[in-house]
């Protein structure tokens, strides 16, 4: 898990860096302009409006509020570490998003359909929707039960890319260095973390606990 979680970031890393030495015409441009035609083909007054709500739920305001939601329930039940563990996460896809934007200073696409900030090139909408939900994964599915998990996160992903990539707030490859670093992110706190998420994860979200799991999240709580 480590591995593959830094062997994600160095892509990333490598692909910024490609990206910055020819921001204006990268080797991505084809790919990008032909992607951007066909997603304005598409173009329509219901699916713009569907987007723009998506885009404003899900994206870094709308998942720092669920992030925020949750980590409160998850303090309130005792569950520390994994409150940690999902803040964390959020908080590290967004400041990732911010610093690869003004390391690459790549320029958006013309007449973007929703107001965007500086910087296309990631889409921290992108990463906040993957990493927020991979972290959702490892902190509240357990070993064996994680598949169909991973699929709507995959799912809400690919979704949030045609999303952004629609409204002309992002090239298509901005979405692929934001699934690099969300996924990276992802898998190296989840390492990290593991140990204390797999032993919060006898602490239940929504009964009653038990003489056992409150003597768990007391010695949890001062661990």
């Amino acid at each position: 898990m480590l591995a593959a979680g830094l062997v994600l970031l160095a892509a990333a890393a490598a692909f910024a860096a490609v990206m910055a030495a020819d921001k204006t015409r990268p080797f991505t441009a084809r790919l990008d302009r032909w992607w951007l035609s066909v997603v304005t083909s598409w173009q329509a007054g219901p699916l713009t409006r569907a987007g723009e709500v998506l885009s404003y739920l899900a994206g870094p305001w709308g998942g720092t509020v669920v992030v925020v939601i949750l980590v409160v329930l998850l303090l309130w039940r005792r569950r520390i570490w994994t409150a940690v563990f999902l803040a964390l996460a959020e908080a590290c896809g967004s400041s990732a998003s911010q610093l690869i934007k003004h390391l690459v200073e790549r320029p958006r696409p013309p007449h973007p359909l929703v107001q965007a900030d500086f910087g296309s090139f990631p889409s921290g909408h992108v990463i906040t929707t993957a990493v927020v939900g991979l972290a959702l994964v490892a902190a509240l599915s357990r070993p064996g039960r994680r598949r169909l998990p991973l699929i709507g996160v995959m799912i809400a992903a690919v979704l949030m890319m045609c999303c952004r990539t629609y409204l002309r707030a992002h090239w298509l490859t901005d979405t692929f260095e934001s699934v690099l670093v969300a996924s990276g992110i992802a898998l190296v706190l989840w390492f990290a973390f593991a140990p204390v998420l797999r032993r919060e994860q006898r602490i239940p979200l929504t009964r009653r606990q038990g003489p056992e799991e409150r003597r768990l999240a007391a010695r949890l709580g001062r661990w």
